[in-house]
């Protein structure tokens, strides 16, 4: 017999509805709109159309590559970048998702890129 919270906890992570409670919260937060569930019908609307987006920007994935290369060398091993990942996504991140093997070593450019990529695959209701 199936776990019953095996069950539900397999749901929620393949219905991505985790990521969407927090996208929607980290929306609120962000703009703290006077009408927030006006806010999140239209957010929701909107995500069921093009998808949801990340808060945070290439800006943002440049300085976080600055924290991860602390020995100022230019490159981040894949340990390093699926920590930041996970950062940002939760423990279970990871960027070979995205092609990033684990035993890479990426440059700004291609942490930049990676990071995107997963943080894109991991966005609630986009559409195919």
């Amino acid at each position: 017999m199936e776990d019953p919270r095996a069950k539900v906890e397999a749901y929620l992570e393949n219905n991505k509805i985790p990521q969407l409670f927090e996208a929607i919260t980290a929306e609120l937060l962000f703009y703290k709109p006077e009408k927030p569930r006006e806010y999140i019908v239209k957010y929701l609307e909107n995500a069921k159309v093009t998808g949801t987006s990340t808060l945070i920007t290439e800006q943002d994935l440049d300085t976080m590559f600055g924290m991860f290369d602390i020995t100022k060398r230019g490159v981040v091993t894949a340990e390093q970048a699926n920590r930041a990942l996970q950062v940002i996504l939760g423990p279970s991140a990871d960027l070979s998702e995205v092609g990033v093997a684990s035993s890479a070593k990426l440059s700004k450019e291609e942490f930049v890129d990676a990071m995107s990529q997963a943080l894109k695959r991991a966005s609630p209701y986009k559409q195919p």
